[in-house]
């Protein structure tokens, strides 16, 4: 990569050029005029009450779906959904803002000296801010006198998506006219601001955790406080006032130089992760699979559950950002050594199903530290002779499907897999009670994944029983395309039916295609239907293409344009 200087530098808003100065109470001024507005007696602090209860729902739901509501949305959705909709609808600006501006705020001492410093320096500024107020930041650049200093102002609220997702980094870039590795960002939240920059490619990242101005009797409150503070992903620059950033920034010191596109298209990133299932046996550096995945088109990983410990330390964690951790992760044995070894959770020797929950609780810790948001988990396997399985294969390939040999075998396996597969379930079941425990304080999302062979759990009916253990929005489905496929030619359940009955439950999809019985292929080279599978892909799934090594970098771009056509991968 050729190297070029930071052209614009972008700044968040809360926690970093403006702060809380205090932990007093709301203004009940405020409060009370809010009552009065809307036309509602009763105490000022159970109002707060009820109003924060409701906030907080609302932020729960935001930091799931990296969504944000603009106010209309909000106070008629979540803050007031109770009240005559006309009228909150025409108000919601004015709700928003007294309730918003019953604390105090105010911009750090050096922040407008610094803005001011940086521009006169030649660099472009901008503003990208979680914020459910569409007028709050222009009406503090507005009063501080440094409107004309900003260049482009991305307000989640406005844009509706909100950090960490990569699209607000990049389309400040866009409108500002700079690429996203001449940008650097300024922020507080390692978890959104570090993780969310890093995705869009920006080439430094400063955190500011505001310590410098204790003596001015400021105290930072931040009402979306970081979930993750100690993650492996890390800015560039640490700093404890505004004012350090003019150490680090002090003017472009080069000239940009051109993008060189792939085959001559232009690049795009798009919102969709790539499993590390593509690097497994090719002849490349491990870090390089990031590289050429990133030129392919995915703003971010899975790693997969082949990646050893001595893989797991060749890869750039401050760039590329996983989104996903597939169990286990990072591997301490091959996955044969885990069949051979029984080291699974469904187990029927307790030890050995106890060392299984342990290398899962271990996952989950590595996507904590990784600043993940969902772990893949395989609920183990049936322990018998999968000679039959692999004979069904073989009749099927040689064109034997539906024949009564074929038949036959397929009864034979289906009656011994009733009668032997309720002692593993069982296991599971103990197994994943045991691990909801331990995931919940995490705020790390379980998908229990389809699987490829007959003998693997879960089968459909199998998937209802591991789910009914909670209904909590982060614990469900992993949906692997190309596994319900496989299992449905072989004549096992049909492909939709997993979607009907599991649909609104998907975490996580595996996207890939399948040829006969043979997966992980291209998406759109093989016979996966996917204008029947799109409808069902709830906006919240993690999405990743898991697909064979041998796949060339410009197929994956090619596998991303064919899931594009179905709505179900979006260009950032």
């Amino acid at each position: 990569m050729i190297k070029t200087s930071i052209k614009a530098i972008c700044f968040d808003v809360g926690g970093t050029l403006r702060v809380a100065q205090d932990k007093t109470d709301r203004d009940l001024d405020n409060i009370t005029k809010l009552q009065k507005f809307i036309g509602e007696d009763g105490i000022p602090q159970d109002f707060i009450r009820k109003l924060s209860s409701r906030e907080k729902s609302y932020r729960i739901w935001s930091r799931k779906t990296m969504r944000e509501m603009d106010e209309v949305d909000l106070w008629t959705k979540f803050m007031l959904p109770t009240h005559p909709t006309a009228f909150v609808q025409e108000n919601a600006i004015k709700l928003n803002q007294l309730w918003r501006e019953s604390r105090l705020k105010i911009i750090l001492p050096d922040a407008v000296d610094t803005l001011k410093t940086l521009v006169q320096r030649g660099y472009i500024l901008a503003i990208i801010s979680n914020t459910t107020s569409s007028v709050e930041v222009p009406q503090l650049l507005e009063e501080n006198g440094i409107t004309d200093l900003i260049a482009c102002t991305i307000l989640s609220t406005v844009h509706g998506r909100r950090k960490p997702h990569p699209s607000l980094f990049i389309d400040c870039a866009k409108k500002i006219g700079v690429r996203p590795e001449e940008c650097a960002y300024v922020g507080d939240i390692i978890s959104r601001d570090v993780v969310g920059g890093r995705q869009a490619g920006f080439a430094e990242i400063t955190i500011t955790n505001a310590n410098g101005y204790s003596g001015d009797g400021i105290l930072l409150e931040d009402e979306d406080p970081d979930p993750s503070p100690l993650l492996a992903m890390q800015p560039d620059h640490q700093i404890t006032k505004l004012s350090e950033l003019l150490e680090i920034y002090k003017g472009p010191e080069f000239k940009l130089q051109p993008i060189i596109p792939m085959n001559g298209e232009p690049e795009n990133l798009y919102d969709v992760a790539l499993s590390t299932m593509w690097h497994v046996d090719q002849k490349i550096p491990f870090n390089q699979t990031f590289e050429l995945g990133r030129k392919a088109g995915f703003s971010r990983f899975e790693l997969n559950h082949r990646i050893d410990l001595d893989l797991f330390q060749q890869w750039d964690a401050n760039k590329f950002y996983i989104s996903t951790v597939h169990d286990p992760c990072p591997a301490v044995y091959t996955s044969d050594e885990f069949k051979v070894n029984d080291y699974l959770i469904s187990s029927l020797d307790e030890k050995k199903r106890i060392k299984g929950l342990d290398i899962t609780k271990q996952t989950i810790e590595t996507a904590v530290k990784l600043g993940s948001r969902s772990v893949v988990i395989h609920p183990g396997m049936i322990m018998c002779d999968y000679g039959p399985e692999v004979e069904l294969r073989k009749m099927y390939e040689n064109g034997l499907k539906g024949s009564t040999q074929y038949e036959d075998l397929k009864s034979e396996m289906i009656s011994f897999r009733n009668r032997v597969a309720p002692g593993h379930v069982d296991q599971v079941l103990k197994s994943l009670s045991e691990l909801i425990e331990f995931a919940r304080p995490t705020g790390i999302e379980i998908g229990l994944e389809n699987r490829y062979h007959f003998y693997d759990i879960p089968l459909i009916d199998e998937m209802q029983l591991l789910l009914n253990l909670s209904d909590e929005d982060w614990y469900g489905f992993q949906y692997d395309v190309g596994h319900a496929q496989v299992l449905s030619e072989l004549g096992f359940g049909a492909q939709e039916e997993w979607l009907k009955r599991f649909g609104k439950r998907i975490i996580g999809v595996h996207l890939h295609d399948v040829k006969g019985v043979t997966d992980h292929q291209m998406p759109g080279s093989g016979d996966v239907d996917y204008s029947v599978i799109a409808p069902y892909i709830p906006p919240t799934a993690h999405l990743t293409v898991e697909v064979s090594p041998k796949l060339t970098q410009q197929e994956l771009s090619k596998s991303l344009k064919h899931l594009e056509e179905f709505g179900i991968v979006k260009i950032i």
